[in-house]
């Protein structure tokens, strides 16, 4: 099976049922999931926020979260490194990313021989992804 990475627009949607959770459910089953460390702060912080706004019952979160950990093991986990703090920087340059996307980018950089897919929702990384030769989705 493939590798996909996918950042945390699309992740989130795994845990928190939205219009395009079909979507990624279906891309999860196709590919081999990979993400950034970073998202494990990143989905933390984005299903609590979602809490916090009266979106989640404080009981939907915990088993979002649950889950969300549970599942880390059954991830690609691509750990943040001087590297590719490094690398996000010149794409921060490169492409005018904001600090958590271009280190999404970079942490997908670091396994680009392996997952040519990059599954997101967010535009402007989607752009930056594609002009960098990655397929995508969706």
């Amino acid at each position: 099976m493939e590798i996909a990475f996918f950042d945390t627009s699309a992740l989130v949607k795994r845990y928190h049922i939205e219009r395009e959770s079909s979507i990624v459910n279906e891309l999860m089953e196709t590919y081999i999931v990979a993400i950034s460390e970073l998202a494990i702060i990143e989905m933390t912080s984005a299903l609590m926020r979602r809490h916090l706004s009266g979106e989640l019952k404080k009981s939907t979160l915990e088993w979002a979260l649950e889950r969300f950990y549970s599942d880390l093991e059954n991830y690609v986990v691509i750990p943040i490194s001087s590297e590719t703090i490094s690398l996000a920087t010149s794409l921060v340059i490169k492409h005018g990313l904001k600090t958590l996307d271009s280190l999404q980018l970079a942490s997908a950089f670091r396994i680009k021989d392996e997952a040519k897919v990059f599954v997101t929702f967010d535009e402007k990384l989607k752009n930056a992804a594609e002009k960098e030769g990655f397929m995508v989705l969706p």
